[in-house]
């Protein structure tokens, strides 16, 4: 506890049971910018990889040319007849993928990047803002070049009122019963949504209790989907419900169940059913770290972005490792049952990367028994087959040129899959450092000036550099409001928050850099130091590392007092990864709901 200094120390590591969505931001986001031809001596476009070991998305094959030409597989074989001045690229000692497929993400700017620079070509997304997602489609219905993984998603989920997936303060059209299924189903594909998802989730395996779908109204969305010509497929944590979700005939299971070990019998069922599931393994592991431990440690740290540190470096709360085995045994028996299996991260949760997970993913299905190529084929053209995916996750003619080229023998070790030697997505080479693909605006981080005062206040509403304003989570739907009036030499902020968000904040923000929400490097400073005084209420300084945050920014809490106090906060206690990096300080009251009213004056970053 720092009560010496009214601070509380608090992590927010999402308590989510499967998704992780916050797709606002305290600012403006800049928009990302056009990519530029990467730099390198390597074959783009039209080429061809010769004499490589080439997993097809199938099975392995020996000695094959893979010939690209205008962002296409044109061929693919052994001792291919191939034009002499076809620039060529060498592939002995290596082994050539398809790009491999995420079946379970969530989607937000820059995790589609770095899912990219980990060779993951295609996300398929289970819950995001249906905005966003439209903002994406175009992508992927053209062959160029991109920064980006394509994305196909589900858009917005079917949830009960105050259901789980409600909780991250995008907008959530919920259901209350099954006479709602055929108009909901509707608006979701007119939406743009590639399938549809419902969430079957009560929070009992968790402890917890969350108001859920009932088995009706399940039954009747995966109908409707299913009139609607969509697949459907449902988040369990349980195998009670997962058992119900197959008899009301979902297509597929997002996430293996924790709660208890399947039956050999109930195995067959799932393969009888012909469902599919997406056993999130990296995400059922995290807490004990041994899936993404080794594979981080063997990781040029220069190659993870600030976000996917962040997020590895998170923690769900609780004992998940004795769940984390009997999702392991799960997967163990419906692989020997033959239920076709996808491989997928639920990433960007907690423990999990964008992208790096998958190459942990792959070790995971290893251990639960899959063959190498079982598990490529799961990352690859299982993934593209069970959600429909046309013309991705093989190595085949006409196919869309997205290729992964890894150094050494993926049939003897699967393992050896972050040892990328190059990425093409659409036939263009990827540039995989972290300032081209990976973190976008993030690219060129400006040192912060020798000044260490932001703001007295005595000239009014300005900083020494950067800006104030004020910011509420009327950017995420909420209706929470902020005021900002300089009075007597001091910022007073006065406002209120509002019920209906799981997130609520209403306050101001100080951005340091020439642009909204552009970052900037402190490093060398250690503390945010700042008066303040108010109702006696909590309040939170969030700061903001990037302009494209993972989750709700890391924050410090603290207590305005009746009276003038000094606070400090050392940037050491905010659980960031890089809290010298800041594009944000946001000073923010939360819940509860109400009035607030503080002041703050003097804040400096020294």
């Amino acid at each position: 506890m720092k009560s010496a200094r009214h601070l509380v120390g608090r992590s927010l590591t999402w308590l989510a049971i499967g998704v992780v969505v916050f797709t606002g931001v305290l600012a403006t986001l800049p928009v990302p910018q056009a990519a530029d031809g990467p730099a390198r001596g390597v074959p783009e476009e039209t080429f061809a990889i010769v004499d490589v070991t080439a997993f097809d998305g199938e099975a392995f094959r020996q000695g094959w040319d893979v010939w690209v030409e205008d962002g296409r597989i044109r061929h693919a074989g052994q001792k291919l007849d191939l034009p002499e001045d076809l620039p060529r690229l060498d592939g002995r000692g290596h082994t050539l993928i398809p790009g491999l497929i995420d079946g379970h993400v969530h989607s937000f700017l820059s995790t589609l990047r770095d899912a990219l620079r980990f060779g993951v070509t295609t996300v398929l997304d289970q819950s995001t803002d249906p905005a966003f997602a439209a903002a994406q489609r175009p992508a992927r219905e053209e062959v160029a070049r991109g920064t980006e993984a394509d994305l196909f998603s589900a858009g917005m989920t079917a949830t009960a009122p105050e259901g789980h997936g409600t909780q991250y303060g995008i907008p959530v059209e919920t259901l209350t019963g099954p006479d709602e299924a055929t108009e909901w189903v509707r608006a979701r594909k007119t939406e743009g949504s590639d399938w549809i998802k419902i969430i079957y989730e009560d929070g009992s395996a968790f402890d917890m209790e969350i108001p859920s779908l009932d088995g009706e109204t399940v039954a009747a969305v995966i109908a409707a989907a299913h009139a609607e010509g969509l697949a459907a497929v449902v988040h369990v944590s349980t195998l009670e419900t997962a058992l119900e979700a197959m008899a009301f005939g979902a297509d597929g299971l997002v996430h293996v169940w924790r709660d208890e070990v399947v039956s050999e019998a109930d195995a067959r069922r799932f393969r009888e059913a012909g469902i599919f599931v997406v056993p999130t393994l990296s995400v059922m592991v995290s807490a004990d770290d041994s899936a993404l431990a080794a594979l981080v440690r063997e990781t040029d740290e220069t190659m993870l972005s600030p976000i996917q540190r962040q997020t590895l470096d998170g923690r769900f709360p609780g004992g998940l490792a004795e769940g984390g085995d009997v999702a392991m045994e799960n997967v163990r028996r419906l692989r020997a049952a033959g239920v076709r299996l996808v491989a997928g991260t639920d990433s960007p949760n907690p423990g999990t990367g964008a992208g790096i997970s998958m190459h942990g993913e792959l070790r995971l299905l290893a251990r639960a028994g899959m063959g190498n190529a079982e598990a490529l084929a799961a990352a690859t053209s299982v993934a593209a087959d069970a959600f429909g995916i046309a013309g991705r996750g093989r190595i085949a003619e006409g196919r869309l040129a997205d290729l992964v080229l890894v150094r050494g023998d993926l049939e003897r070790d699967v393992s050896r899959s972050h040892d990328i030697v190059a990425i093409w997505k659409d036939g263009y080479l990827v540039d995989r450092a972290v300032g081209s693909a990976g973190a976008g605006p993030l690219a060129e981080i400006a040192p912060a000036p020798a000044e260490t005062l932001v703001a007295d206040f005595e000239d009014g509403f300005e900083a020494r550099f950067g800006a104030w304003d004020v910011t509420t989570d009327q950017l995420t739907g909420g209706a929470s409001s902020a005021n900002a009036a300089v009075r007597d030499g001091a910022l007073v902020v006065t406002g209120e928050i509002a019920p209906g968000l799981a997130f609520p904040w209403a306050g101001v923000i100080w951005m340091p850099g020439a642009q909204p929400m552009q970052p900037v490097d402190f490093s060398g400073r250690e503390a945010i130091r700042f008066r303040t005084r108010g109702d006696g209420r909590q309040y939170s300084v969030m700061l903001i590392s990037t302009a494209e945050p993972a989750g709700p920014p890391p924050a410090v809490t603290f207590i305005a007092p009746e009276e003038w106090t000094w606070l400090e906060i050392r940037l050491e206690d905010f659980p960031t990864a890089t809290p010298e990096i800041i594009a944000g300080l946001a000073f923010v009251a939360e819940e509860p709901v109400g009035a607030y009213t503080f002041e703050v004056d003097e804040v400096e970053v020294r």
